[in-house]
């Protein structure tokens, strides 16, 4: 046992140092290109000045408190969304007829780009909703699609079962077809994360004057400060890894925890 716990240390650090070489050559690239100023300054700041600049946003709490709005905002399109796709998947998995009616609908509005929704959100004046909405109409669709899927692809022989012992159509729904679906709706879930996370910024871009991580990264672009542009583009990849991280573990741990419970049975 020991000896496969040393193994498995060895080969969780070697995938950490592999997933790090990337972004090391990266940095060692860019710091050799700045130093012999192969790539131009106006647009490509040197990871000093980027070091700096960090430091002067957060120092005056302008980073921090410009991430933490993004992030709530990001919270609420993204709980609005996904509890929204939640329910059309869920109720077009259960019902041909719902499934034929809205379908074509759904499939039609899903074909307009999410950024051409920005105008209209805007001419449409709701401050801080106009920005959530636009981040909730991105983040439903995944859920939609996943929990869907899902739910047309619970096993037959389980409804059988939920028929054998008569279960209602509650029952049917909370002992076979949500847990049978889950799996799907939470790497839908993940998506979703990530998608909303991806629009905050747009969001922030289009519909100003709110605050945020995107609207500071478009402030700082007109400001010429490229070495603070790139500070929010750091942060902004930085959270949204975290982000999926968290999702990742989850779907883990929901997988297992399925698994686990399947052999006590």
């Amino acid at each position: 046992m020991p000896v496969l716990s040393i193994k498995g240390n060895k080969t969780k650090i070697l995938a950490v140092l592999e997933g790090l070489l990337l972004p090391v050559i990266i940095i060692v690239a860019w710091l050799i290109f700045s130093t012999l100023n192969i790539l131009p300054k106006n647009f490509f700041p040197s990871p000093k000045e980027v070091i700096n600049g960090f430091y002067e946003v957060l120092s005056d709490g302008t980073f921090i408190d410009n991430l933490g709005i993004s992030v709530i905002r990001v919270l609420k399109g993204f709980l609005l969304g996904s509890t929204t796709g939640f329910v059309i998947g869920i109720t077009l998995g259960m019902s041909r007829f719902l499934e034929k009616l809205i379908t074509p609908v759904f499939n039609a509005i899903r074909q307009v780009p999410l950024p051409a929704w920005a105008p209209l959100l805007v001419l449409v004046s709701l401050g801080e909703m106009s920005r959530v909405l636009f981040i909730a109409i991105g983040a439903c669709y995944p859920v939609v699609l996943n929990t869907f899927e899902g739910v047309k692809n619970v096993r037959s022989d389980y409804i059988e079962v939920g028929k054998v012992f008569r279960f209602s159509r509650v029952q049917r729904f909370f002992k076979i077809i949500l847990p049978s679906s889950f799996p799907a709706t939470l790497t839908g879930l993940r998506l979703s994360l990530s998608i909303s996370w991806m629009l905050v910024v747009a969001a922030e871009i289009f519909m100003t004057s709110g605050g945020g991580i995107g609207e500071m990264m478009w402030s700082c672009r007109e400001d010429s400060r490229m070495d603070l542009v790139v500070v929010c583009i750091i942060g902004i990849a930085l959270i949204g890894f975290i982000m999926n991280f968290i999702m990742q573990k989850m779907e883990m741990f929901f997988s297992f925890w399925r698994v686990t419970l399947k052999q006590s049975r």
